[in-house]
């Protein structure tokens, strides 16, 4: 993928994230074939079980923490909650031609919600504003409160290690 190569690189904070991207946008894709993106959505709730999230704020430094990107919570209804995903990664996967998903990003943010509400969820990309198409993605994860997940125990959240913030000079 000469493409994703030169994108990449040639993006001043590109470098980074190639790694990732070679294995994300160009070998896994190549390993599964037409599965990829039911494949990569079983992933992402798998990966959810291996590292419960316990809420939207530890979402958010999780998923800078592991490369995904910048995780904003946009709205919240009883039926639907809508995260918005950007940052250098997300846009830079834009940049490259070619079939990139998300399907991973939503497989995890569908079991992360299902382990905090006790509830069915599904979750999908949605259209993202036009203003943006180009740097973020949007999601939408649908919740039927009246569909609970029967016998189920939530699990204990991963503790996050979230780095020290030097603490701001008296005034």
């Amino acid at each position: 993928m000469k493409n994703l190569y030169q994108t990449v690189m040639n993006d001043a904070a590109g470098a980074p994230y190639l790694p990732q991207m070679i294995l994300r946008d160009a070998l896994i894709p190549e390993l599964l074939g037409e599965d990829k993106g039911a494949i990569g959505y079983w992933a992402g709730k798998s990966l959810a079980r291996r590292f419960p999230i316990g809420n939207p704020t530890d979402a958010a430094v999780f998923f800078q923490q592991v490369g995904f990107g910048i995780l904003t919570l946009e709205k919240q209804t009883a039926q639907m909650t809508q995260w918005q995903l950007s940052g250098d990664p997300v846009r830079l996967r834009l940049k490259v031609e070619g079939d990139t998903d998300f399907t991973l990003e939503a497989g995890f943010l569908a079991e992360m919600m299902a382990q905090q509400l006790g509830v069915v969820t599904e979750a999908e990309l949605i259209d993202t504003s036009r203003k943006l198409k180009d740097r973020a993605v949007t999601f939408a994860v649908y919740t039927d409160p009246t569909d609970v997940i029967q016998e189920y125990d939530a699990p204990e959240p991963l503790k996050l290690v979230k780095p020290d913030v030097p603490d701001e000079p008296a005034k």
